[in-house]
């Protein structure tokens, strides 16, 4: 593998990958160097709830109907906002860490994918790497797939896309005995 940065793409959890915190993600990367290791969240992983149906301080502003995702088993008692625009031409501008004001502004902008992450994924310097080489995930550029799908279901979009020879094992099911 090239040791160039994977930020603003996809890791995608190879089919083979049943660790339970990682199994059929998606993980948006935000930042990523060989030296200092990788931050991303979990795209496909929503809670189902909104921000204000939570956190009483949001309940009446401009981040109540921000959705919730579990981006990741590391300080999953922390709460970070995120999010991503896709431009005309180009890379989407993804952002990561927003604080409450800049949260609130982007959450005006129609165009700006803003959610709110419980946790993120991390790992320290060289393990993603391995992972890769081992692998564990296939990476792929970020685009507009993200866009309306949700759940596993954007798991297997984009992994039958990327890696049509693994459509099979992507739409099997969990327990090999249901087949």
């Amino acid at each position: 593998m090239a040791e160039s940065s994977l930020a603003g793409q996809v890791l995608l959890a190879h089919p083979s990958l049943t660790e339970a915190n990682f199994c059929q993600t998606v993980v948006l990367m935000h930042s990523h160097t060989v030296e200092d290791g990788a931050i991303g969240v979990i795209l496909n992983r929503p809670l189902n709830r909104m921000l204000g149906e939570v956190e009483k301080r949001f309940r009446n502003g401009p981040l109540a109907d921000v959705a919730l995702h579990i981006g990741g088993p590391v300080n999953v008692n922390q709460m970070a906002f995120g999010g991503w625009r896709f431009a005309s031409r180009g890379p989407a501008r993804i952002r990561y860490g927003l604080d409450e004001s800049e949260a609130i502004e982007l959450a005006n902008d129609p165009e700006f994918h803003l959610r709110a992450y419980v946790g993120y994924a991390g790992w320290t310097a060289g393990q993603l790497e391995n992972e890769i080489r081992l692998n564990a995930w296939v990476t792929h550029a970020f685009d507009r797939l993200a866009d309306g799908t949700e759940g596993v279901e954007l798991w297997k979009a984009w992994m039958t896309r990327v890696r049509p020879d693994l459509r099979l094992l992507a739409d099997s099911p969990g327990d090999l005995g249901f087949n």
